[in-house]
């Protein structure tokens, strides 16, 4: 009672401080956008409510980056994000250097494959992107970025459960214009970027945008002498925008990206100041039909993912209070690569002094060949507009949802004394499909000029299926479970290969404002992420499935702007009890010594804590900014298969310890990826220089306190404080030129980002030089 007491305390009292820090001022700023003199805070147009607002104006948690934003902060893919985000942390996934894993207050997903959904949504354009495989792409042509806080289930949907991020792409010109950016950097890294307006007539516009990287690899394998997590990645992007009618406009495009970015594991060897590898694994050798089925066979060290996408909007304006839009996305993604989780070497005789090398031995490697197929179709037809004579304003709309999946995947063991004793774990392809019917609707109630009561509600039915065939694989089996198996398997095993969620996901919230630069409110939204399978299982009764996850979360806050918009001040306090969490745990089975792959609902999730977003222009062209965030998290009421686990585990079961939450002396483990301190300072200034020419230094800090990487706290997965500077110089010129040197962790901090068998590392620090014409 008392440990309840003093949460309850925590939540309010963060409620308290905000209410007392806004009202520590009165000052009213300007509330136009057009009044505020150069050096003030900028104003963003944000939609998080799925309609225009600004950003001071909405009732959730947002993040939010204008292009200028990103060019200043070194933002220029979706990872960069994690430095400006409150109790957000974020990383490329394990071996998948195209895949990122976010964790947002708490709530995470390090699991690519398609039986299992992330809580964070990503989003192009308001167009949901399924799966993670490819979600790590650059920003080429952005016009903003949004990150909502907390789950945004009522507009946005399932697997939003811990927040969303919406990208949102700069529209076509009616006028010529563009850009050209070139740019070199460590480990020769090469980057152009490019977009150009070419509007046809004043009734259709166009955009052609593209990208290119290359980069070598910053990972020395030993055993091969190859470079290892090295990028080459471009892509393309073509937009139209059509005046059809004064009161229809159709927004198209189309793009295509190619992506090979690494994250093979790899260990710090703190004496040579290197990183390394042992893998006999290559880069430019395929794993050979010896190794795994004949569809994998040409596969080699590294990853690939190639997508292509088709996104409309056809809105039309219905009078002048109503628009309608009919939004239709299609994706493909394809997916290739192959890693070895133990990196060559055996994890008895690894010895490292914290996250440093020490000394191992070379060891067998766990090939994993991956090949899959994504397609995905959405359909959304959206009403917003305001009724009453203004009394509300609302949003409503149905949904439609359809994936296919199709994983290729194999796992083997490969020992030292070569190909001839290899063995295999499972060679197999899940098929699994998806398809989801919403309705939503929210309405803000404007009770008064100053109080608003905003409700809303959103029904979700979704059905899920998967099956499985055996592949032809050339190996024999390394256990005696170790068997091909069938979807009739599953069947015959009880294992459900279907599952159907039926959800409400409703939100209330309540605003007052005080003038146009103060208001606060609070919140309450549910949301829900569907359940699935433990996918990557070597054996039928492996396949285990689990149950969908839901998430209640009340927030209170402030969105305040003092001194005529020199300082803005936002605060937020939140809980949230997150029930059946959705949790993919890996692990060493010693007794076959392959990884066990554990993916369930492991408990109930509790976190509690405090978000600030500060912006201050104290005089002309001088932004400094802080962002931090505070955060308890816990899990509560352990979920039965859990506890049996732990109890397994007590009594010496071989693999029940260190695996899921459970730890390695058979407690239960603290959250992962929710470190209880994260912040981020900075600032930017521009110094004019007379005749056009000016200069913009830019530097900031971020600050992560301790944390696990590790869902089970195996000590090699936990992460002591650290801290990354940035920072950049641009000097612009009257000639619409401008050249940067830049820097990202520029100290070259080394530090975990994940866990499996052994640590996974962040990527190096880099520094570039960029040159820029705009026309």
């Amino acid at each position: 009672m008392v440990q309840r007491t003093s949460k309850l305390a925590f939540f309010v009292g963060a409620v308290l401080l905000s209410s007392a820090s806004a009202h520590a001022q009165t000052t009213t700023g300007a509330s136009d956008p057009q009044d505020t003199a150069a050096g003030m805070a900028n104003e963003i147009v944000v939609t998080a409510q799925r309609r225009e607002e600004r950003l001071q104006d909405v009732p959730i948690a947002v993040s939010a980056f204008s292009a200028e934003d990103l060019a200043e902060r070194q933002i220029t893919n979706t990872l960069d994000l994690v430095n400006y985000v409150p109790n957000l942390i974020g990383h490329n996934n394990t071996s998948v250097g195209t895949a990122n894993a976010y964790a947002m207050r708490g709530l995470s997903n390090t699991e690519s494959i398609s039986t299992f959904d992330p809580p964070i949504g990503s989003y192009v354009d308001g167009i949901y992107i399924a799966r993670q495989g490819a979600n790590n792409f650059s920003f080429f042509d952005v016009e903003r970025i949004e990150v909502l806080r907390g789950p945004q289930g009522t507009l946005f949907g399932k697997n939003t459960t811990g927040g969303a991020i919406n990208v949102v792409m700069r529209k076509p010109s009616d006028e010529f214009t563009g850009f050209m950016e070139a740019g070199y950097g460590r480990y020769d890294r090469v980057q152009l970027r490019g977009s150009v307006d070419l509007p046809i007539s004043a009734d259709v516009l166009t955009k052609v945008s593209a990208y290119y990287i290359s980069a070598d690899g910053y990972v020395d394998n030993l055993t091969t002498g190859e470079k290892l997590n090295g990028e080459e990645s471009y892509g393309f992007r073509g937009a139209v925008r059509a005046y059809l009618t004064p009161d229809v406009t159709w927004d198209v495009s189309a793009e295509y990206v190619n992506s090979s970015n690494n994250n093979l594991p790899h260990f710090y060897d703190a004496e040579n100041d290197r990183r390394i590898s042992f893998t006999p694994l290559r880069t430019d050798e395929a794993i050979g039909a010896d190794l795994v089925s004949e569809e994998l066979a040409d596969n080699t060290l590294g990853n690939t993912a190639e997508s292509y996408a088709l996104a409309s909007d056809f809105e039309v304006t219905l009078g002048s209070n109503a628009t309608l839009n009919f939004i239709t996305g299609y994706r493909h993604l394809y997916q290739e690569f192959l890693t070895d989780s133990f990196a060559g070497v055996s994890s008895s005789s690894l010895v490292l002094d914290g996250i440093n090398y020490v000394s191992s031995s070379r060891g067998f490697s766990t090939p994993l060949a991956n090949d899959s197929w994504h397609k995905q179709f959405s359909q959304e037809i959206k009403v917003t507009g305001s009724a009453f004579g203004g009394f509300v304003d609302y949003v409503a709309g149905v949904f439609y949802f359809n994936e296919t999946n199709e994983t290729n995947f194999v796992n083997s063991l490969l020992p030292l004394s070569g190909r001839a004793n290899a063995t295999r774990s499972a060679d197999r392809t899940v098929f699994n499909d998806i398809e989801d019917f919403a309705g939503y609707a929210q309405g803000d109630f404007h009770l008064t000029p100053a109080l608003t009561f905003t409700a809303g509600i959103r029904y979700t039915d979704e059905t899920k299926d998967v099956a499985y065939t055996p592949n032809d694989s050339p190996l024999p089996a390394g256990n005696p479970l170790y068997v091909p198996f069938s979807t009739q398997d599953l069947i015959d095993a009880g294992i459900p290969v279907e599952q159907k969620s039926k959800e409400w996901t409703p939100r209330f919230a309540l605003q007052y404002e005080f003038n146009p630069d103060l208001n606060v409110y609070a919140s309450a939204t549910r949301g829900f992420k569907a359940g699935g399978w433990n996918a990557r299982a070597y054996y039928a009764t492996g396949i285990q499935p689990f149950s969908q996850e839901t998430i209640w979360s009340y927030e209170a806050g402030v969105r305040s702007e003092w001194f005529d918009r020199m300082l803005r001040v936002n605060l937020t306090g939140f809980y949230f009890m997150d029930y059946d969490q959705q949790l993919p745990g890996g692990g060493l089975d010693p007794t076959t010594g392959t990884i066990t792959y554990l993916t369930r609902n492991v408990a109930d999730l509790e976190n509690y804590g405090l978000e600030a977003e500060v912006t201050v222009s104290p005089v002309r062209n001088l932004n400094i900014y802080w962002s931090a965030g505070l955060q308890h998290a816990t899990y509560k009421n352990v979920n039965a298969g859990t506890l049996a686990q732990q109890q397994d585990c007590l009594n010496g079961v071989a693999g029940s310890c260190n695996n899921s939450i459970v730890t390695p002396d058979g407690e239960i483990a603290d959250p992962t990826r929710a470190p209880d301190f994260t912040s981020t300072l900075g600032f930017n200034y521009t110094a004019e220089l007379g005749s056009g020419y000016s200069i913009t230094p830019s530097v900031n800090w971020r600050y992560v306190s301790d944390t696990w990487v590790s869902t089970s706290n195996d000590m090699r997965g936990f992460q002591e404080g650290y801290s990354i500077f940035n920072a950049g110089l641009t000097f612009r010129m009257p000639s619409n030129v401008s050249l940067t040197l830049e820097c990202s962790n520029c100290f070259d901090e080394v530090y975990r980002t994940s866990f499996l068998i052994y640590p996974y590392l962040n990527q190096p620090g880099s520094w570039m030089a960029r040159a820029r014409y705009d026309f």
